[in-house]
């Protein structure tokens, strides 16, 4: 993982920064107090429902990896490469996770394959989050146009990417251009078609059912972290509380949603009345044990597998990309 040291010390520096930033803009010995109330139990119970959203959503990318290729691999060497993609969740997008793509690499599955599953990855992702956010749109004034829109967004984007046109069009395109946009158009293709299988019938409906339990978990999560710290907040408001932040984060495209995602979900906190304090608290512990958390275990797996010798595989020849 050496090539990404840089950008994940950097997000865990912004992040940092951004978190004791925040406690000392409210206050300090609350907010720390806040935290400490806790305890270990409610951590651990808080962290478990955050393994439920990560083993989901390996279910359905190995699920939708077996349907693209003839992937034969030990689970168990399969998770691991899964959770190394957390460890460049803080990426713009979560682009930085397609480094599963070069761990799968040695095993023989092309790009294509893994870049696509991991665009439907995203894609179904989005789908979820807009629906726990839609609660948050009916309580909250001001929300409900971005929930629409990214709804609209997404619904529009299924029947292109099922469309013919759009593969022939491409076709015709790379028969114009010089030879390596024209492979450029190629890939593009491919990714396209490659999508377009995972996101149609029993795979769609799939994926839509496992992604929103999985992100449902994380949003029980923060509604037992809530009442944890004693505050009023009903079940609806906190899911689609979480559910909005989480979507302004992804639409945002900044690094892991820094920033975006945490002063949302504090401001709604505060405009039902939580505690500056304890909003900020929520924020920080939610956020700990959602995004870092799984940052913290794709760090540790990647470290593990680099003592195996085992490292992503980088081919800069054109001559060594596939399609």
């Amino acid at each position: 993982m050496g090539h990404f040291q840089k950008p994940i010390l950097l997000s865990l520096l912004l992040g940092i920064g951004l978190y004791f930033g925040a406690m000392f803009i409210s206050d300090f010995q609350a907010t720390r107090a806040a935290i400490s109330q806790v305890g270990i139990t409610g951590w651990l119970i808080i962290l478990g429902l955050s393994l439920v959203n990560y083993g989901l959503r390996y279910w359905r990318w190995e699920w939708y990896l077996r349907l693209l290729t003839n992937i034969k691999l030990p689970r168990y060497l399969h998770l691991s490469y899964y959770l190394c993609g957390f460890a460049l969740s803080t990426t713009p997008g979560k682009a930085g996770e397609t480094v599963r793509s070069l761990y799968l690499k040695r095993h023989g599955v092309g790009y294509a394959n893994t870049i696509s599953n991991f665009f439907v990855e995203r894609f179904q992702d989005l789908l979820s989050i807009v629906l726990l956010a839609s609660l948050a749109a009916v309580l909250f004034d001001g929300y409900g146009i971005v929930v629409v829109l990214t709804a609209m967004l997404v619904i529009t984007a299924l029947p292109v990417l099922h469309s013919r046109w759009l593969p022939a069009m491409l076709d015709k395109l790379s028969l114009k251009l010089p030879q390596k946009l024209a492979a450029a158009t190629v890939h593009l293709k491919q990714l396209i078609q490659s999508s377009a299988a995972l996101l149609k019938n029993r795979q769609l409906l799939g994926g839509m059912v496992i992604g929103f339990v999985a992100w449902f978990a994380e949003a029980v999560g923060f509604w037992y972290l809530l009442t944890l710290l004693n505050q009023d907040v009903t079940f609806v408001a906190a899911v689609g509380i979480y559910g909005v932040a989480v979507l302004v984060g992804a639409v945002s495209f900044l690094p892991g949603g820094l920033g975006s995602t945490e002063a949302v979900m504090g401001l709604l906190l505060i405009s039902l009345g939580v505690d500056k304090s304890i909003a900020v608290a929520a924020t920080l512990i939610c956020r700990i044990a959602t995004l870092w958390f799984a940052v913290f275990i794709g760090v540790g797996v990647a470290g593990f597998l680099a003592t195996k010798g085992i490292t992503p595989v980088f081919q800069k020849t054109s001559a060594e990309q596939d399609g």
